[in-house]
């Protein structure tokens, strides 16, 4: 099969052929000029004309040849692109040491065709094979767009100019992606991504564990059958709006990765309060972010599956003692340990790290942490929020703890891009909006616990 190489090479060789038809059909028409000049009667303007129409018709054979060879090379620099970035290495999520194992890469399978579900932790958003079909069969609308704009930021530049949108390219997608894995606490802390290239995806999970036990010889083998179902993500749109300057659009020479980090940032920190709090209209917390539109997260799953998960949640708070100072949060993680779960991260705010960086013991020494708490990983996220809680003026907070290898975070591959150019003109600004559709899941909701309203630094 031919490279893109070759076929440039081939259109030249047609270029330039066709240029040289183009110089004998003009030397002609010269020629003929010339005889009628010096008054040759045998030469008539019917073949001047002639000669015309052929030089005109080598013209038009020119720019065909000239466009197809134009289109090849954008066709070229959108396929260094792509390379580009595929050889780009961007770490992401709470990593493992060494290269994923065969066990990682199928712990997650979809239903409908038995592939792997989730993006393995380190491996970038594109190179995971359903998002590889995906930019396969979009392959020639995204090299168009790739050929003409060149970067995510230059699309967007180019955007600023009239209100429209547009479907980014899967390769700048992947990328926007990537960076948002590595600014949301969730996905740092382990929380697993899906490819959805339809609006629902299923992925198989066990539900009921099968048991084992002795017997007699010649006794009856008690049936103990695995119990599977299914998880199931439905796309829902998050919207991120971006405002800047007229100017800094027109003049910013690092366009590409300010736009893609502020989209990129905008998406991880509404993942992260939706994945920590989608589903809660009441509560100390304030929150307003009932399903639908919203999908359920972690909290609201807990208190509608596995209410005894959720602890704390008095009146007035939960505040430390001296004596047993590491209590609720020793709690909070035993409780998943309870139905032979294995938490791997914690998330809370900045002040409640804080109330437990501060604390020190009767000699005034840094209170020591508990081996088992330093062990897990622990992520700060200032969308768990800081509140007030009946006399726990604004100290309250929450506390997550859970293996977030069963939060799953659906992911459709399509991210659209608006430009809102009326509605900040009057500022001289210009707002930028990406649609962001997926869902989010627990495959195992008793693998989490949380403990409610307990008490931070003030």
């Amino acid at each position: 099969m031919p490279t893109i190489d070759d076929l440039i090479a081939a259109a030249e060789r047609r270029l330039s052929a066709a240029m040289t038809v183009r110089k004998t059909k003009q030397d002609a028409l010269i020629a003929l000029r010339a005889s009628i000049s010096s008054g040759d009667a045998s030469v008539t303007q019917s073949t001047v004309e002639s000669a015309i129409a052929e030089r005109d018709a080598a013209d038009a054979a020119i720019k065909r040849v000239q466009d197809d060879v134009d289109d090849l090379r954008r066709e070229k620099a959108a396929d260094e692109e792509i390379d580009k970035k595929q050889r780009e290495i961007s770490p992401t999520g709470a990593g493992r040491p060494g290269a994923p194992s065969a066990a990682d890469v199928t712990r997650w399978v979809r239903t409908q065709d038995s592939k792997p579900a989730t993006v393995v932790r380190g491996q970038r958003f594109a190179d995971h094979p359903i998002v590889g079909e995906w930019a396969q069969a979009r392959a020639v609308a995204d090299r168009a767009v790739m050929g003409q704009h060149g970067s995510l930021g230059q699309m967007v530049r180019a955007m600023t100019t009239t209100s429209g949108s547009a479907i980014v390219p899967t390769v700048w997608l992947g990328d926007i992606i990537d960076r948002a894995r590595n600014l949301s606490a969730v996905l740092r802390a382990g929380a697993e991504i899906v490819p959805m290239e339809a609006k629902t995806v299923q992925i198989g999970r066990l539900t009921t564990d099968p048991t084992a036990a002795f017997r007699t010889e010649g006794s009856t083998i008690t049936a103990s059958d695995p119990v599977f179902d299914n998880v199931t993500l439905d796309s829902k749109t998050m919207s991120a709006l971006v405002v800047g300057s007229m100017e800094w659009f027109q003049d910013a020479n690092n366009v590409d990765d300010v736009v893609a980090n502020a989209i990129a940032a905008a998406m991880a920190m509404q993942l992260d309060l939706t994945s920590l709090f989608g589903g809660i209209t009441t509560g100390g917390e304030g929150f307003s972010l009932a399903t639908p539109p919203n999908p359920r997260g972690i909290l609201a799953t807990l208190l509608a599956l596995a209410a005894s998960s959720v602890l704390g949640s008095g009146a007035n708070g939960s505040a430390q003692t001296a004596a047993t100072y590491w209590r609720e949060v020793q709690s909070t993680i035993f409780t998943p340990q309870t139905f032979n779960e294995m938490p791997n991260a914690m998330l809370w705010n900045a002040k409640l790290a804080q109330q437990y960086i501060d604390a020190y013991d009767t000699t005034n020494q840094p209170l020591n942490m508990p081996a088992n708490i330093g062990a897990l990983q622990r992520f700060v996220t200032n969308q768990i929020p800081s509140f007030t809680q009946g006399t726990m003026t604004s100290r309250a907070t929450d506390l997550f703890v859970g293996d977030f290898t069963q939060l799953l975070i659906g992911q459709r591959l399509d991210l659209t891009i608006q430009t809102l150019t009326e509605r900040y003109a009057e500022n001289g600004q210009i707002g930028i909006v990406a649609h962001w559709r997926g869902d989010v899941g627990l495959a195992r909701p008793r693998a989490f616990a949380v403990y409610r309203y307990l008490q931070g630094a003030a």
